[in-house]
């Protein structure tokens, strides 16, 4: 294991005699990785099929030193690198992948068969959160001034804002979009803010739709804008007044039915208790 070691290390910089490498090509894509996820960089050969992966080299294109090896189960470097199934075939994977983890990478693969160098880039990007809606005023006239307002934040790099109507119309040249660039100790993110404006606004319109895209115009979220009325806003004020009015209206009148229930009732029995007395004519026996 340590002579594998050495010629992987060597291979940097010297040629290794070995085995004819023409026999086999090995080919890397172009990788988009997403912030505090495992990113996986998808590497194959080509035109070969039994082939034995001896050890791997990683470096950064503007660095020195490996970022990455391994030799069989051995690994040393960045503990975040790894292959991802060095039986399967020489991709490789990042866990918790960093903004640093951005830019071009020399990797070389030596195998039973030979080694090959191949350069591949890493682009990392932060997914947007949902939006946030909201509007000014509060609560709108049809007809009336508006403007409708759609943020999104730590995504990277800078994203987009759309918007639509309910019929699915796109109002997004009509809008403002400000951009508000960040880095707090290496996390990059662009704060998006979008203001849509209407001089008159129909209400018939709503609800309106802000869609989030990230910087390759793929969708990273979305938020419906439900559109309050002040009219309709108003009217519920009205009938909740009205109803509490009819309430308290409906509470006096009982109050005054059964205080004169109470009353009558109290008169009844007071009658009924009043002792009976016989007539004077009655008890002298006058039978006329």
């Amino acid at each position: 294991m340590s002579s594998v070691k050495v010629i992987l290390v060597v291979s940097l910089f010297i040629p290794t005699v070995m085995p004819s490498s023409d026999l086999f090509k090995l080919e890397c894509r172009p990788t988009v990785g997403i912030l505090a996820q495992t990113t996986v960089i998808r590497c194959f050969f080509k035109n070969i099929k039994d082939i034995e992966i001896v050890g791997v080299i990683l470096k950064k294109a503007e660095q020195n030193d490996p970022i990455f090896s391994q030799e069989g189960s051995e690994r040393s470097g960045d503990p975040r690198f790894s292959l991802e199934n060095i039986k399967v075939g020489p991709s490789l994977q990042i866990f918790n992948t960093m903004f640093s983890d951005d830019g071009e990478y020399l990797y070389r693969v030596v195998t039973d068969s030979g080694e090959k160098d191949i350069q591949f880039s890493i682009s990392v990007t932060a997914k947007y959160k949902d939006p946030v809606t909201s509007t000014r005023p509060e609560n709108l006239n049809d007809g009336g001034p508006a403007s409708l307002y759609c943020n999104a934040t730590d995504g990277y790099p800078e994203g987009f804002i759309n918007w639509f109507d309910r019929s699915g119309s796109n109002w997004t040249k009509n809008s403002e979009l400000t951009k508000i660039p960040k880095n707090i100790n290496g996390v990059k993110s662009v704060a998006l803010s979008s203001k849509l404006t209407f001089k008159s606004i129909s209400l018939g319109l709503a609800p309106f739709r802000c869609i989030v895209f990230n910087s390759k115009y793929v969708q990273d979220g979305e938020n419906t804008l439900e559109i309050t009325s002040a009219i309709s806003n108003e009217n519920e004020h009205s009938s909740g007044s009205n109803m509490k009015n009819i309430v308290a209206g409906v509470m006096v009148i009982g109050s005054l039915i059964v205080g004169l229930l109470f009353a009558l009732l109290c008169f009844r029995k007071k009658k009924d208790e009043r002792p009976y007395t016989k007539s004077p004519d009655l008890e002298n026996g006058d039978s006329r």
